[in-house]
């Protein structure tokens, strides 16, 4: 279920940030008070249940420190449902015990399958333990634990299987979502992804009354690469730029390649005079570098640059007018002798 509800939350064999791992804590212990309210008595004041299960999943897959978080939560929540009595204290510390055993299980090198069965096997040899104390009847546990034990290995199984498939399904949207928003070449934002981003990085300048800028590149003479050393040295070109426009751009300025040898940079809270010093540092850079082909060859290149910026160059916060006005600029760039950085006005003049 916690899948279904993020779908873009891929976290399985990967690194999390502290506050996932605590929301996700948190989550998986109200999963496991809702299993509660499930339980079957066994006894005086003993239930059985499978709220550990919770606790067994969320250290398998992200790690000891939610499975920490679900189990004191569902330590203490034993005791409200169920009341200060010695069943329900014992009951608690066995919760407390099967998650610091899952803590540790979760960060030894096991599949999670492994993971997940010897946690549950465990787990139910702790609760073994607590419910013939409980009960003071190894017989009369004995009654019940067998159909018990054969029910939540079952479905340990069953949910491993399921939090499986829901994690190779969002791993899948991922990729996708991630194609669908990334130039396969550059791995910068292609062109439907540059346009979502200049929506709303324009509508919080208008909110904010904020400048915003945007600088528009070209490569001089691409074709002759391609046409003299082949397309695979003409890709090889537009990944290194990539990596150069990324390097001698704020962290949170936003580059795009908008399709062949043209890129994007928008530039916000940036005012014009800012954002052409933005392009000739950019375009000097370029200048003096040399890129790597594949045969070994480095070549010269130069960029054209246009720029324009809101509210100097458009007074309407329109993101398609200030592409084009970024456009004009650029244009005037390549017609003035290329290797230039140009600004926008509305005549489209350098």
């Amino acid at each position: 279920m916690s899948g279904m509800l993020s779908k873009k939350f891929v976290v399985a064999g990967r690194s999390v940030s502290r506050a996932t791992s605590v929301n996700a804590g948190l989550l998986f212990g109200l999963f496991g008070m809702i299993l509660m309210c499930y339980s079957f008595p066994v006894g005086p004041g003993s239930y059985a249940n499978l709220r550990h299960l919770t606790i067994i999943i969320i250290s398998s897959y992200i790690g000891w420190l939610p499975a920490l978080i679900c189990s004191v939560l569902l330590s203490i929540s034993r005791v409200l449902f169920y009341g200060v009595a010695y069943a329900s204290i014992s009951a608690s510390i066995s919760l407390l015990i099967i998650g610091f055993c899952c803590c540790y299980i979760s960060v030894l090198p096991w599949s999670r399958l492994r993971k997940v069965m010897v946690s549950n096997l465990i787990s139910m040899g702790i609760s073994f333990v607590t419910l013939s104390s409980n009960l003071r009847s190894v017989g009369r546990v004995m009654e019940f634990f067998p159909l018990q034990l054969g029910i939540t290995l079952a479905a340990g199984l069953a949910v491993y299987y399921i939090a499986e498939y829901i994690q190779r399904s969002n791993e899948l949207y991922a990729q996708l979502e991630h194609r669908a928003t990334t130039d396969y070449l550059t791995n910068l934002n292609n062109l439907r992804q540059f346009h979502r981003h200049m929506d709303t990085e324009m509508a919080r300048a208008e909110r904010r009354g904020d400048s915003l800028s945007m600088l528009a590149i070209d490569i001089d003479h691409f074709k002759v690469i391609n046409d003299t050393y082949g397309h695979p040295a003409g890709d090889a070109v537009l990944k290194q730029l990539a990596r150069r426009l990324c390097n001698h751009s704020r962290s949170y300025d936003i580059v795009s390649r908008n399709g062949g040898e043209e890129f994007t940079i928008l530039l916000p809270d940036c005012p014009l005079q800012q954002a052409l010093r933005a392009g000739e540092r950019i375009r000097a850079a370029v200048e003096n570098d040399r890129f790597q082909l594949p045969l070994g060859i480095k070549v010269h290149l130069t960029v054209s640059v246009g720029v324009a910026s809101y509210p100097e160059n458009i007074q309407d916060a329109d993101g398609n007018l200030l592409c084009q006005y970024a456009d004009k600029a650029l244009y005037a760039a390549k017609n003035s002798g290329r290797n230039k950085v140009c600004s926008a006005d509305f005549h489209g003049e350098c």
